[in-house]
């Protein structure tokens, strides 16, 4: 069975280091994996896991653009890594998407809501999400604005309102959305294109039942969190087994519905982007 972890973070050292020290700071349980890049895929592989999707995000605008050059030029030849994009509601958005599309080609999106400071259906995302409906690029949205990292039923409402909006995006809720578990579920049986993470809250796991998740084993992926997680990715993965999916479903959500989002997203041909672009950030 081929593991695809659809939530990690391999980044830059310094900005790894500074995501750690903000967790250490406010009295985070030990996080279990080395930043450094290199370390912590090298944590993955060992755990079992075949293919990552690398996640940045950017906390201001200005930020995105370099970080995702660094993400296209450090794992350009590495078939284990899937090097994502990120983009911020203050940068020129159609500018920076087209960018991370057409020509650093990066197959996911992630956007963070509490780090940036913005809601989920913050218009000024509105390139973004016209270029991914018309790509089928994934886009992982971390909805809330607590700093650990919660989020509400109104703020997975934000992602509601979002689906709504561009029915052809596929947008993942990433940790499920917890705690708002029950939003996030209610979510995903009305709108066709979002799917959610199962990747932990720093200590604590996604805690969603077997029965909860009935019909909806083809729209959840696994994720680990590595390395800003007291989890270990062997107990993520052993609460995905502990459902005792059938052979197939398991598989799915183990891998094979993060394989599949990405195999759409490579079958749909480049656009032009609409939105002429902005003048060069500094």
């Amino acid at each position: 069975m081929t593991i695809v972890d659809s939530h990690v973070h391999l980044l830059p050292e310094r900005l790894a280091a500074k995501i750690r020290r903000f967790f250490e700071q406010r009295g985070a349980p030990p996080l279990l994996y080395p930043y450094p890049p290199e370390d912590a895929r090298q944590a993955l592989a060992e755990a079992g896991v075949a293919r990552c999707w690398s996640l940045p995000y950017a906390h201001r605008g200005g930020v995105a653009e370099r970080l995702n050059r660094w993400m296209a030029e450090t794992f350009a030849e590495d078939a284990f890594v899937v090097p994502g994009g990120t983009v911020h509601p203050e940068d020129d958005v159609a500018k920076v998407v087209a960018e991370a599309l057409e020509t650093l080609h990066l197959a996911v999106f992630k956007i963070h809501c509490s780090v940036g400071r913005f809601a989920a259906d913050d218009r000024r995302l509105d390139p973004l999400w016209r270029r991914v409906s018309e790509t089928a690029t994934p886009v992982v949205v971390h909805p809330g604005s607590a700093h650990e990292g919660a989020a509400t039923a109104e703020e997975v409402e934000a992602v509601a309102r979002t689906a709504a909006r561009w029915p052809d995006a596929s947008i993942i809720v990433a940790h499920f959305g917890s705690p708002a578990i029950g939003a996030t579920l209610e979510l995903l049986s009305r709108a066709r294109s979002v799917c959610a993470d199962l990747t932990p809250v720093v200590a604590d796991p996604v805690s969603v039942s077997r029965s909860a998740i009935a019909g909806l084993e083809r729209r959840i992926l696994f994720g680990s969190d590595t390395p800003t997680v007291a989890l270990s990715i062997e107990d993520s993965l052993a609460r995905v087994r502990a459902w005792r999916l059938p052979p197939e479903e398991e598989a799915a959500v183990l891998g094979g519905n993060a394989d599949r989002l990405l195999a759409r997203s490579k079958d749909s041909a480049p656009i032009p982007a609409r939105t002429e672009a902005g003048p060069n950030f500094p």
